[in-house]
């Protein structure tokens, strides 16, 4: 379900009748394929999004008319505030407890990120508050998540890439690189470090990532003068 907030306004403003005990759990951020991530990479020109788990651990359901609030904050300061009204999670079929959903936010765009460089650095934590309107929380500690978004590439000059491909992707133990047949294959993190390198691969070359941690990662070919990169997610 998508929800758009906006640029320091509070969304909700809903007033709830019945207090009710509810503990709504924030389950972290995921990417579009339902991956758990901790560190989200988008480019200069592109609108932050992101798409979250939301768990009802119970008792209870909210009670017609309360809401369920985010307050999105960047490097600690609360910056958007926006949720979900009682009638909106209703009609989605999103208060039965216990069943996880996927909340789709739209955060800010990438003209206001740039209006408001102060407070969009290149890299900058981003944090997801859940609160509720009138109902009783039953256990606040679980109600933030966070990640880490960068924003442009860090450290290392993104050229076009042609016709190589670099799969998986997300990847997990392996990552393959088909079509680059003799080049030399560098495995760089977003700091530019390089954590693994073949001087001459093969027509479908396998490069083992099962002991790099988890997160975004450059992988560069060079073939002569010809030199390409290609961004690559690992997930364990």
């Amino acid at each position: 379900m998508k929800k758009l907030f906006t640029l320091f306004a509070a969304l909700v403003t809903m007033v709830a009748v019945n207090a009710q005990s509810v503990d709504y759990e924030c389950g972290g951020f995921i990417d579009n394929e339902q991956n758990p991530i901790s560190d989200l990479y988008i480019s200069l020109d592109e609108d932050l999004s992101v798409n979250i788990v939301v768990i009802n651990n119970g008792p209870d359901e909210l009670a017609a008319g309360d809401s369920l609030l985010m307050d999105v904050s960047v490097q600690g300061l609360t910056l958007a505030s926006g949720g979900y009204s009682y009638a909106e999670m209703s009609q989605q079929n999103l208060l039965t407890v216990g069943t996880p959903w996927i909340a789709q936010l739209g955060l800010f765009d990438a003209a206001t990120m740039q209006q408001y460089a102060q407070f969009f650095p290149d890299e900058f934590e981003l944090c997801i508050t859940m609160r509720l309107k009138n109902a009783t929380d039953t256990d606040p500690s679980n109600n933030q998540g966070c990640v880490m978004v960068h924003r442009g590439d860090v450290g290392i000059e993104n050229i076009a890439a042609g016709e190589i491909n670099v799969y998986p992707n997300p990847a997990t133990d392996v990552i393959y690189v088909a079509n680059a047949e003799g080049a030399q294959v560098s495995v760089f993190d977003m700091n530019g470090r390089m954590v693994n390198s073949v001087e001459s691969a093969s027509a479908n070359q396998a490069i083992d990532a099962s002991s790099i941690a988890k997160g975004m990662y450059i992988v560069r070919i060079v073939d002569g003068q010809n030199v390409t990169t290609k961004k690559v997610n690992v997930v364990r």
